[in-house]
This record gives structure tokens, sequence and C-alpha cells, in this order.
């Protein structure tokens, strides 16, 4: 099953690196070709960058964490980094709808003893494969609004050692969790 989650991942991919970039993308660009926002919840510091008249993007974002250990007077850390690569697929004057390959690695502490043992930690590392189909629209001049949905694979390695464990799902995200961008830097406009 994960190797057919694997070559359908690949094989859109793939695709969506062999789509035409002139496909429904306007002449002139829209806004900035850079800026700050980002994309996903677990790393939020970030931005996109535009390439090829606007056409084809890089997407970043590092998130970092900090709880509290349950058992000690100690924190767990974490910290995740995302990158995308936004293809627009259909542009009018305001929205763009894109298609975005991704990977995210995040790395969690989990606390891996209990009082009166010392404070013992190891990380939980998860690997994730998305594509997503995005909606990109620009509410003002060089700041813009997104959403989007598609399929993800993870891979979950356990902290402490043991096998990892692998799935794949559907991902979307409501209203609370809109991307936004605000490009202020580079040509356009």
């Amino acid at each position: 099953m994960n190797r057919h989650v694997t070559h359908i991942f690949a094989s859109v991919l793939a695709i969506s690196c062999w789509l035409p970039l002139s496909v429904g993308a306007q002449t002139a660009p829209a806004h900035h070709n850079g800026g700050l926002g980002f994309h996903s919840i677990d790393a939020p510091l970030g931005g996109r960058f535009w390439f090829a008249e606007q056409k084809l993007g890089v997407d970043f974002g590092l998130g970092l964490r900090s709880t509290p250990a349950p058992n000690y007077d100690e924190d767990l850390t974490g910290w995740a980094v995302e990158l995308g690569v936004p293809f627009v697929v259909k542009s009018w004057d305001k929205v763009h709808v894109l298609l975005r390959p991704g990977f995210v690695y995040d790395s969690q502490e989990v606390e891996m003893s209990d009082p009166p043992h010392p404070f013992a930690t190891d990380d939980r590392t998860t690997i994730a494969l998305t594509a997503e189909l995005e909606a990109e629209v620009l509410i003002f001049d060089n700041f813009s609004v997104s959403a989007s949905h598609g399929i993800g694979y993870f891979n979950v390695e356990p902290a402490g050692g043991g096998d990892g464990e692998s799935s794949w799902s559907t991902l979307g995200a409501d209203f609370s969790h809109i991307g936004f961008h605000y490009y202020f830097f580079g040509v356009g406009l």
C-alpha cells in the first residue's frame, strides 16, 4: 500500500513539473515577486518568491515551539521546516489557482523518563510529502490570502526507536487556517 501511495505522489509531482508554465498565466506580474507569509500553521515563519513571470514559485516556512514537560520542570522543544513549489495552473486578474507539491520535516522532543530518574528526551520525527491544489486571492495590491486541499503521505519515526509508521490522508483547512502572503520586494506591478 505504501509503495502505491509513493508512486501516486511521484506521478502527481512529475506531471506538475511538466505542466506548461504558460497555461492561463497573466502577461504582466500582478504583484511584487517576493514577500513574507505562510502556507502552513506548523511552519508559519516564511514566505514565497515567484520566478518565471510569476508562474513558478518557491515557498519556505519555519516553525518553532516549546511546551512544559508533563513530569519535570523542563521544556520540550520542537521545530518544523516546510518547502513547497507552487505552479500557476490558471490565473485571472487577482486570483491564482496553483498546484503545489510540498515537503515538511517536523521534529518534536518527547519525555522519555519519569521522576525520580533524570530528565531524558528523544525526538519523534515526521516527514510529509504533499500535493495540493491552492487558490490564492489578492485582496489588496501585494496582499493575498489562500486556502488549499490535497493529499499527503506521512512517515513518523517514534521517539525511543521502534518501528516507524507510514500513512496517507487527504488535506484541507477551514477558514481559521488560511495562509497569507504580503509581497513587498522584487520586480512587480
